[in-house]
């Protein structure tokens, strides 16, 4: 029972743990857009429903990173400057997502191949999201030497 805590407590101090289980959070989030606005009611193009969901991933996400993820960061810059950031750094991830569904989505209406390019956008896009948070987002202020 003792090493089981030890792990969890182990999993749970682990960075790339505690942005991912936020990652599967908003993903949620985001898909649960995109199928109501693309899949379901049409009311977009399944490349425009990936978009629109993933403003509602970017909120939640950016608010769970910046209060769980990353707490523990001091920031040299205001929230909404750190949001901005974020916007630009998530852009690359939309941007990748988008293109997987557009692509296929001009080349088939099988929803299978849809969602597999869907989930492809959203895990190459982690990638690219977990490099950029360290390097722009979040990244440790550079303290003068004493």
């Amino acid at each position: 029972m003792n090493s089981v805590l030890q792990w969890g407590r182990m999993m749970t101090g682990s960075r790339l743990v505690r942005t991912l289980v936020v990652g599967c959070i908003a993903v949620a989030a985001q898909t649960a857009v995109f199928e109501l606005l693309g899949i379901y009611l049409r009311l977009f193009s399944l490349s425009t429903a990936v978009v629109v969901g993933a403003e509602i991933g970017i909120l939640t996400n950016f608010y769970l990173n910046n209060r769980f993820s990353f707490r523990d960061r001091r920031h040299d810059i205001s929230f909404v400057s750190r949001l901005a950031r974020y916007h630009l750094v998530v852009s690359g991830s939309i941007f990748l997502q988008w293109l997987f569904v557009y692509m296929a989505e001009h080349r088939t209406s099988d929803l299978f191949i849809i969602h597999a390019a869907y989930a492809a956008g959203i895990i190459l896009g982690f990638v690219w999201n977990y490099t950029f948070y360290h390097l722009f987002v979040w990244r440790q202020p550079v303290l003068p030497d004493a």
